[in-house]
């Protein structure tokens, strides 16, 4: 059995490339982001700008909180090992941090978009659920590859790149927005010409990793999509 992967020691310029993504990113999010996000972000103590957070410290966060934890992986794992994380209330996280002249684009996810864009909304008790029943389904859906493409769009739209409805108005919320300035800025522009969320919509819609988003999804009601997720996934059986 392989010894669980540890964080590095990282150097000054590494903890001042944190800072300063934290630092433009929050106030970038103040007047676009969910208060469902920013309001978790803002209760999590141990993720801050000061330096690059520990990751024994969020996960006890996390698990005092909702009962999450975060296990450190070498970076994209297969889908059957992300949803069995998910599965088990667990997310996963790198520990690499970009260099200065990445901080607009990464080709992988770095460790600022795996803490800072995903773990503040696991704070919340109805994302926590609908992250752990999507990787519930995920495990039992494992070797049809019609649904896992189902369910990978449905995390793309909603989990990495989707808006959510608050007080009537549309907020960021998606991991891949709320950790990237630019996106931030490209998504918000396109805020009056979002589609509403459903779930065959979203599940039905392609995507691409290599260009920055052209389709976004407005998300009224985070129960209801785990609803939508169970009759479909009661629906494959």
């Amino acid at each position: 059995m392989n010894a669980p992967l540890i964080q590095p020691l990282y150097n000054e310029v590494q903890h001042g490339t944190w800072s300063t993504l934290y630092r433009r990113q929050r106030d970038n999010l103040e007047d676009k982001g969910a208060r469902l996000y920013l309001g978790a972000l803002d209760r999590m103590e141990v993720l801050t700008e000061e330096e690059i957070p520990k990751v024994d410290r969020m996960s006890a966060a996390l698990q005092e909180s909702t009962g999450w934890g975060l296990v450190i992986v070498p970076g994209l794992i297969p889908v059957d090992d992300f949803f069995a994380l998910l599965s088990r209330r667990q997310f996963c996280t790198s520990t690499w941090v970009r260099r200065p002249d990445q901080l607009d684009y990464l080709e992988e996810p770095d460790m600022f978009h795996d803490t800072f864009g995903h773990v503040p909304p696991l704070m919340d008790p109805e994302f926590a659920l609908f992250m752990q029943r999507f990787g519930e389904i995920g495990v039992d859906l494992c070797g049809n590859e019609q649904a896992v493409l189902a369910l990978q769009r449905l995390y793309w739209f909603f989990v990495e790149f989707g808006f959510v409805e608050e007080s009537g108005m549309p907020r960021a919320f998606g991991a891949g927005i709320m950790s990237s300035y630019g996106e931030t800025n490209h998504a918000w522009n396109l805020r009056s010409d979002l589609r509403k969320f459903t779930l065959e919509g979203a599940m039905s819609t392609p995507f691409t990793t290599t260009e920055i988003q052209s389709t976004y999804f407005l998300i009224e009601d985070i129960p209801e999509v785990i609803r939508e997720m169970e009759e479909w996934h009661a629906g494959m059986s």
